[in-house]
């Protein structure tokens, strides 16, 4: 459970990629781009290629992989992959 109520989960998804997504614990979702750009995923939050779900909750991921290989979703950070330890 987040204990900032200005934070907020999000799941972000490059469509056609490899990659499962992103989840990333921020004040916004420009504010959650500039995480993920700042961990050295480029991605513009225009870009009609990329998903974004708000509000994501644990219980909506993959729970025998993201699940598993996730940091903390409680502060502002990028959870998935885990670069907020």
């Amino acid at each position: 459970m987040i204990k900032n109520a200005l934070l907020k989960t999000f799941w972000i998804e490059p469509l056609g990629s490899k990659v499962a997504g992103f989840g990333v614990t921020a004040f916004s979702c420009e504010d959650a781009f500039q995480l993920l750009n700042a961990s050295g995923h480029s991605f513009s939050i225009d870009d009609p290629q990329v998903r974004v779900t708000e509000g994501i909750r644990v219980e909506d991921l993959d729970q025998e992989h993201v699940v598993l290989n996730m940091g903390p979703v409680v502060f502002r950070g990028v959870w998935y992959p885990c670069a907020n330890l």
